[in-house]
């Protein structure tokens, strides 16, 4: 037992829980403001899809069947800003049933309102999900039998979790015991300190099939890159929906990468891979690592191997399906569509560029360029002399051993399916609706960060003290983000 205690993975995991809860001091003391996994995972339990929180009021009387810590959390949202990122669609009854293509009347429908603030008719645009388009003028044409006593206008706003149902899943054992009392950051925190003693194993796993020449000491240097030395380190001690999914999701793509490498464990491969998807939805491109090394062993071709091909692409694509189409199923029970999970229904200022130029698009290349790869601190510039913007800090600067991605020492075979992968999945982000804002860093390289650090093992390059010196500069800048980021908003533009 006391060598186990003894070994480097179980040091990483323990020095990084403790580090981790020492830095995140005020938010590791309780539940987060922004609960939305665990409000998902009690819909869930009630067999609902939809939720009423959102429409509660601050510091309203609790009811007999409320949750465990249920109006604490509600108010705990009402002193940090609000609702932020619940979907809302808009159920209504018309007076008079519409003709629609198919020669069905339809007189109930879901959708939404795009233009709300409109000044002009505009505003009166209804967009069903459905497809269709037509005007409602609310208090002419909609009908007035609903509500309790069937006189109240017909005209509904249902609340739905704008977020893949992943980590409510993880949240729901917690959450069925503590309700709405459930310590998120806590959570988050372990799983992030799980993530160092995965990411360390990954590594030795690269030396052990021939992939790396790194030592032991060299994997302790990059998981401590990694884990104080990146986004990683801001993002795991807040919990909160939007970088809890994040921790999650680096978790289970970590288990994918050890069961996809060498496609020696493709039913694993595809598990994890279906439940990272089901957490982070960019997750899904990271099937090109695998599919890789199963169509290119070496990066040549062989035709002779489509037996073994198509056995472990079953194997790998089974729980894919399975979960991909539970997904499916679900998006189009919410929002009519498959592939929509919720964030087209987001109120202020996404849904209006989300509106007016897709969910993806070049039109958001620019800004998310430069938060990934370009953005500098200010220095000098006020009272504060380092101001940083909200939009985040370049990847190079916040985890400057990225640097050695360029010159490689070493061109081994596992690094094309590497940066293959990392491209698939970083190219989506690039065109997304959204930086990332607010946060520190570029914290949506979580998603592919253990594919960088995979290619920083491969790579080659000694870890030199010059190398080690970028290494604690890193966790020099990330301990700033994660110290200030949140609690000091003078920091921050």
């Amino acid at each position: 037992m006391a060598e186990r205690l003894k070994h480097p993975a179980t040091l990483l995991f323990l020095a990084t829980a403790i580090i981790y809860s020492l830095v995140s001091w005020n938010y590791v003391s309780g539940p987060s403001p922004q609960f939305h996994f665990v409000d998902l995972a009690h819909s869930i339990m009630n067999g609902r899809l939809d939720t009423d929180t959102p429409k509660q009021r601050k510091s309203s009387r609790p009811k007999e069947d409320d949750p465990k810590g249920y109006r604490e959390a509600i108010n705990r949202v009402y002193e940090t800003g609000g609702w932020n990122d619940w979907a809302s669609i808009r159920e209504i009854k018309l007076k008079r049933p519409v003709i629609a293509e198919d020669g069905s009347e339809v007189q109930v429908m879901r959708g939404k309102f795009p233009w709300p603030g409109d000044k002009g008719d505009k505003r009166h645009e209804f967009h069903s999900v459905d497809g269709y388009v037509l005007q409602v003028v609310p208090h002419r044409d909609l009908a007035r039998d609903c509500g309790e006593k069937g006189r109240s206008l017909c005209n509904e706003t249902i609340h739905y979790i704008s977020f893949p149902p992943g980590p409510a899943f993880v949240m729901m054992p917690f959450a069925a015991v503590w309700g709405y009392d459930t310590n998120d950051v806590l959570i988050t925190i372990l799983f992030a300190a799980l993530n160092a003693l995965l990411l360390f194993m990954l590594l030795e796993l690269l030396r052990e099939r021939g992939h790396s020449e790194r030592t032991r000491k060299d994997n302790i240097w990059l998981t401590v890159a990694f884990v104080f030395g990146s986004v990683a380190f801001f993002s795991s001690i807040r919990g909160e929906v939007w970088f809890t999914a994040l921790v999650f999701g680096v978790t289970f793509n970590l288990i994918y990468c050890m069961a996809a490498l060498d496609a020696k464990r493709p039913l694993l491969a595809g598990a994890m891979l279906a439940i990272g998807m089901a957490t982070r939805t960019p997750i899904a491109f990271c099937f090109v690592f695998f599919a890789w090394q199963l169509f290119f062993p070496g990066n040549t071709w062989n035709k002779d191997r489509m037996g073994e091909i198509i056995k472990k692409g079953a194997l790998f694509a089974a729980p894919i399906l399975v979960v991909g189409i539970g997904l499916i199923l679900y998006n189009k029970a919410r929002f009519g569509s498959g592939f929509e999970f919720g964030h087209s229904y987001l109120s202020g200022g996404a849904a209006d560029r989300i509106r007016d130029h897709g969910m993806f698009s070049t039109y958001y290349l620019n800004l998310n360029l430069q938060s990934a790869l370009v953005n500098l601190p200010r220095i000098g510039v006020d009272a504060t002399f380092v101001s940083i913007s909200k939009h985040g800090l370049s990847l190079l600067f916040t985890t400057p051993i990225l640097f050695l991605l360029f010159r490689p020492r070493d061109t081994r075979k596992l690094a094309l399916a590497l940066w293959v992968t990392v491209a698939c999945t970083a190219i989506p982000g690039l065109l997304y609706q959204n930086s990332g804002w607010e946060q520190f860093g570029y914290r949506f390289a979580l998603d592919y960060f253990p594919y960088l650090m995979m290619l920083l093992a491969v790579g080659g390059r000694p870890i030199t003290t010059r190398v080690k010196g970028l290494i604690l500069f890193g966790i020099a800048v990330n301990l700033f983000g994660a110290i200030t980021f949140g609690r000091m908003p003078q920091f921050y533009y």
